[in-house]
């Protein structure tokens, strides 16, 4: 193993670079000492290992090819030992499908890539992977404390109407215009603010809360959603169902009576259903979702590809949505494999005639490229977050009136 030490080793930290190759070695830690790094060599595995459990390190350049040993089993060191903070660059000669994979490893480890670049090195590319800015590792050592919530504070907070929804709108790619909105889920609290679905939601699942607090959100959604309703004709609201109430066969009544209370058609309401909760008991669904159907409320697959039945959810199961999870969507420009499952949902939707949403279009290049796959209706940052109800009125009114001359969607400029 070799030092290397840069001329500015303060203003960047540390780096490890574990490559196999004299030369690449050599080219890689230089373009760490000139980047103002700290840079450390190991030629092999072992060399690597030692230095990773007992030196700290900013950011590793990790070859795939480590003789005997592979990077693969480095990457699975570096989650062991906890290393999550610590920025990874991988680089192969590998095909790309490879180290695609090889990147899919690691965030299933849950580390932290800065890149994944192929060999022969390119050098901007490089340089650009090991750049790393100073707010990176001081985020990873200030994470926000846990919020302990019981059974009663939910219930309480349901009972004091603290629970709001807010509208994210769905936007027709083919015209352009909001042709419906997801209502998500939000909770005020005097004491606790603004508490986010990622902390309540899966208190609420291990209390056995969500089946009230689901029906208490689908009232809110279709007393909030009436005015768009009845302001665009076919706009639909979609409600995500917990997953505990995909084994309840009163789910089309308690939802049918939501509906009537609310004096809201059936065909204006999407049940979202992601695929793992329709999988986990498939004749419950079945005769959950085909009485939604005939009762002609919709029903969206959800967070489709990332279940484990998507082809058998898809011919079992009365779907007439499909929604192409974001990780797919925001995925595809560093992965091009990502694209490939977009591609292959919408001809799978297609074949069963189903309409096709994709999740997180948040740049014009996204929306370009699902456009081009075929998808129907896009949903993400790029037309708009989450909107309190009479914000988001306000702003599908406009949004709509202004798309009204334009057959296509015009560039991003029209979205901030």
């Amino acid at each position: 193993m070799k030092a290397m030490a840069g001329e500015n080793a303060e203003s960047m930290g540390r780096l490890l670079v574990v490559e196999g190759d004299l030369v690449q070695r050599t080219v890689i830690g230089k373009i760490g000492e000139k980047l103002g790094y700290q840079t450390l060599i190991a030629s092999s595995f072992e060399e690597a290992a030692a230095l990773l459990q007992h030196q700290p390190f900013n950011i590793m350049t990790l070859d795939l090819s480590l003789g005997e040993h592979d990077g693969v089993e480095l990457l699975r060191l570096v989650a062991n030992l906890g290393l999550r903070s610590m920025r990874i660059v991988i680089i192969s000669s590998c095909d790309e499908r490879i180290l695609n994979s090889a990147r899919r490893v690691a965030e299933g480890l849950k580390l932290s890539l800065n890149g994944c670049i192929t060999k022969p090195l390119n050098l901007d590319r490089l340089k650009e992977a090991l750049y790393l800015p100073r707010r990176a590792e001081s985020a990873t050592n200030n994470d926000a404390p846990s919020i302990e919530l019981t059974r009663d504070r939910i219930t309480a907070g349901l009972a004091r109407e603290e629970f709001f929804v807010e509208f994210q709108p769905k936007v027709h790619l083919g015209t352009g215009k909001v042709v419906g909105a997801e209502a998500l889920a939000r909770w005020q609290t005097a004491e606790l603010g603004l508490v986010s679905p990622d902390v309540f939601i899966p208190v609420a699942e291990r209390f056995g809360v969500m089946p009230e607090l689901t029906y208490h959100i689908l009232a809110l959604a279709m007393k909030a959603g009436r005015r768009l309703v009845e302001s665009h004709p076919g706009f639909t609201i979609a409600v995500n169902i917990a997953a505990s109430l995909m084994s309840d066969l009163t789910l089309p009544e308690r939802i049918e009576e939501i509906l009537r209370r609310e004096a809201m058609p059936a065909d204006s309401l999407i049940a979202e259903i992601t695929e793992g909760t329709a999988m986990s008991d498939v004749d419950r669904a079945m005769d959950i979702l085909v009485r939604l159907r005939i009762k002609n409320i919709g029903a969206a697959i959800d967070d489709f590809g990332t279940g484990y039945s998507s082809l058998s959810a898809l011919a079992r199961l009365p779907f007439n949505e499909l929604k192409i999870d974001q990780s797919f969507v925001k995925g595809f420009e560093a992965d091009p494999d990502m694209m490939k499952i977009i591609d292959a949902s919408v001809a799978l939707a297609r074949a069963f005639n189903m309409k096709v949403v994709a999740e997180g279009v948040d740049h014009p290049q996204v929306l370009a490229r699902v456009r081009r796959a075929g998808c129907d209706i896009g949903q993400g940052y790029l037309f708009a977050r989450s909107l309190e109800p009479g914000h988001a009125e306000d702003w599908i009114a406009r949004y709509n009136s202004s798309m009204a001359c334009q057959p296509v969607l015009p560039n991003e400029a029209i979205y901030a």
